[in-house]
């Protein structure tokens, strides 16, 4: 019994010293629309959502045929992202490429850029927006969209 209890207080701690009172970082986080990340995101402007439009793109037109997605972690994003301040960018060969801003495992803050061939250039903002009948439902947001002409 002592050692449950050793065991119990031991995921105590490291539970408690993983969210240390921040609900946006750490163990157990969430990813609403109240969470900083979407503020940033809404806060961007024009020029920098067609920076990240034509700078994904070009990511897009790295992978190379036998591959289907590429994935670039923070130290690999492209410096003219840095003001994006993002986690993780992967871009697909059958969809758009999308941006993570914030992850708390299952929830994140997204933001979701339209493929090349799309008709509509967009780029969607994503949050979390669990219900008691669906965990996983999300809310967003068109930040910037223009004709693929443009």
């Amino acid at each position: 019994m002592n050692f449950l209890l050793r065991l119990a207080v031991l995921f105590g701690c490291l539970f408690l010293a993983s969210c240390d009172g921040d609900p946006y970082s750490g163990f157990g986080c969430i990813a609403p629309e109240s969470h900083p990340a979407v503020a940033h995101a809404r806060s961007l402007t024009t020029k920098q959502l067609e920076t990240i439009y034509s700078e994904t793109q070009k990511l897009s037109n790295t992978l190379v045929p036998e591959s289907y997605k590429a994935q670039f972690m923070k130290p690999e994003i492209p410096e003219t992202l840095n003001f994006l301040s993002a986690e993780l960018i992967r871009v697909y060969r059958s969809e758009g490429p999308y941006i993570i801003l914030a992850n708390c495992f299952d929830e994140r803050i997204e933001l979701r850029v339209s493929a090349s061939g799309a008709p509509v250039k967009r780029i969607t903002l994503s949050w979390a927006e669990p219900t008691n009948e669906n965990p996983y439902a999300t809310g967003s947001q068109v930040l910037w969209e223009t004709n693929n002409d443009a």
